[in-house]
């Protein structure tokens, strides 16, 4: 069990963030520790990238990790709501060498809650550090990024648009009941409880940890069912960084297409049936009596996802459903 101080302050700097290199974290740990929950296209494409573009530091490193643990290095903290990927893969080649001894001492020499373990750490994960934290920390940089061109980059904007429709009903969630009651509701094994965040972890696990915190990151994914903690910071931490939790986006099916990705949410259904033909924005706010700014939010979340087209003609920017069909049908 896991549990996270926070207190009126620290609930007050709770943020959300969608973090492209932490999806592909995600996918990553998802592949090495639960394939079977992910739908066969995303394991045939992750296991493609691993072995075409000979990845095997980033497989032993992040895909699980070594003795279970995933360095948190990997995943950076996003410093915004969104931060592209090639910002987060900086932060990965430029982590501080204090950082990157720290966090792999679990990785090479065990748990501080797992001592006995006797599993010797990989020699390619040894042989990697033996050329120095800053060749280790540039070639998984390296490594991450070709398996985010691979295996991820071609599905983001379809995944990315269900991850900000998640915040976006998060928001509406608390706007409606408050924060302590949409962080009840985000993940089964993740409860608000007595001025604590307490994340239940599987069965059969010893780790305990307490820590203090004055912000907690909040981030949405779709390759996890249950919430994960990252970025423990006990006393005495190099370079600490706010804890971050990750938890499972709002259910849909999300396959490596983005013509599968579904929709959510009456909104974008009523925009879709206005799209039989080319419209403009502000053509489409009048009919359905919104702001255009409303409509230019939803319109550009459906581009991203590529449910809807969008040219231009003269001074108007036009949007169109892709094929003209009534949504839902094929």
């Amino acid at each position: 069990m896991i549990r996270i101080r926070l207190g009126a302050q620290g609930l007050g700097s709770v943020r959300f963030a969608v973090s492209p290199v932490g999806s592909a974290g995600d996918l990553l740990s998802a592949i090495g520790s639960s394939a079977s929950t992910l739908a066969p296209p995303w394991r045939t494409r992750t296991t493609h990238a691993l072995s075409r573009h000979r990845l095997g530091l980033l497989a032993v490193v992040g895909a699980g990790g070594p003795r279970g643990y995933a360095p948190d290095f990997l995943r950076p903290e996003p410093h915004a709501f969104q931060t592209d990927i090639d910002t987060a893969l900086h932060q990965i080649a430029t982590t501080p060498h204090d950082r990157i001894r720290y966090e792999l001492t679990a990785a090479v020499g065990g748990h501080s809650w797992d001592p006995d373990s006797s599993r010797p750490a990989p020699r390619q994960l040894l042989g990697a550090l033996d050329r120095g934290e800053d060749h280790f920390a540039r070639r998984l940089a390296d490594e991450m990024a070709r398996f985010w061109h691979a295996a991820l980059a071609p599905s983001w904007s379809a995944v990315r648009a269900r991850l900000e429709a998640d915040v976006t009903a998060r928001a509406s969630d608390i706007a409606h009941c408050g924060l302590a009651e949409t962080l009840n509701r985000l993940a089964p094994n993740l409860e608000w409880h007595d001025g604590e965040l307490v994340i239940h972890l599987l069965p059969g696990s010893v780790h305990q940890l307490t820590l203090d915190a004055d912000a907690v990151i909040m981030t949405p994914s779709v390759f996890v069912d249950r919430a994960v903690f990252c970025a423990a910071e006990p006393p005495g931490a190099p370079d600490p960084r706010a804890p971050l939790i990750v938890y499972p986006a709002a259910k849909a099916d999300c396959l490596p297409s983005a013509q599968d990705h579904p929709l959510i949410g009456a909104m974008r259904l009523k925009l879709l049936a206005e799209l039989s033909q080319p419209r403009s924005t502000t053509e489409i706010a009048q009919r359905l009596y919104l702001s255009p700014a409303t409509v230019s939010y939803h319109l550009q979340i459906l581009h991203r996802a590529g449910l809807v087209t969008r040219t231009r003609r003269s001074r108007h920017v036009l949007y169109q459903r892709l094929g003209g069909t009534k949504p839902g049908t094929r």
